[in-house]
């Protein structure tokens, strides 16, 4: 059985490897730390995740590191990738466009200091939230002609976008307008068909989501 590991809130990173696991009926277990345990193995010398982060997936009593490396996985094994050359490149395309809106947007979560917090979140509003939302829906509009899955078929590219797209639209961010999706009408489109999609609506990990 696969082993998936992560910190004891939700995130997209773990989120997109339990949609992909549920949906095709994979088995596996979460175990969750808390990240004051995670930083004091870190302190004191005893992290054996590779890369020094999470979340990690075991298998076989192996660990492997990654985001992007472990989503593939989860979603070779669920039969959510696509070996087409181009479609995997617009799959991975979505997984690296994850990763760097999140990295962009990090500075204005990890700052403890409230005014510079609000600070750096307001910047990234600025330069960063629009432009890379934008790259997002010319992704969409190139790539699927029906405008509803990136590739086609439904993949770990629609759970993925679906997925920070709900971080960025759940209101829980501070000085980032819930309704900003508006202003792209094919993301805006996508978003709400996927959170209707059937065979992903009614799993446990969604609902949990959600």
């Amino acid at each position: 059985m696969i082993k998936l590991i992560y910190f004891d809130f939700p995130f997209w990173r773990i989120d997109i490897l339990r949609l992909c696991l549920a949906y095709g009926d994979v088995k596996y277990s979460l175990k969750k730390i808390s990240r004051e345990r995670f930083l004091k193995k870190k302190r004191d010398g005893n992290l054996q995740f590779p890369f020094g982060q999470l979340p990690v997936m075991v298998i076989n009593e192996k660990m492997f590191g990654q985001t992007s490396a472990i989503a593939r996985y989860c979603a070779i094994k669920s039969k959510l990738y696509n070996f087409n050359p181009e479609k995997s490149l617009v799959i991975d395309q979505v997984l690296d466009w994850s990763n760097d809106i999140t990295i962009r947007i990090a500075p204005s979560i990890r700052e403890k200091n409230k005014q510079k917090k609000i600070k750096l979140r307001k910047k990234f509003v600025k330069n960063d939230l629009i432009l890379w939302f934008g790259f997002l829906e010319k992704l969409l509009k190139n790539s699927s002609k029906q405008k509803l899955f990136f590739t086609g078929n439904f993949s770990l590219a629609d759970i993925t976008a679906w997925r920070v797209i709900h971080w960025f639209c759940s209101g829980k961010l501070d000085h980032i307008d819930s309704d900003f999706l508006k202003k792209f009408k094919k993301l805006h489109e996508f978003y709400f068909k996927i959170s209707n999609y059937k065979n992903l609506k009614n799993l446990k990990e969604f609902q949990e989501i959600i």
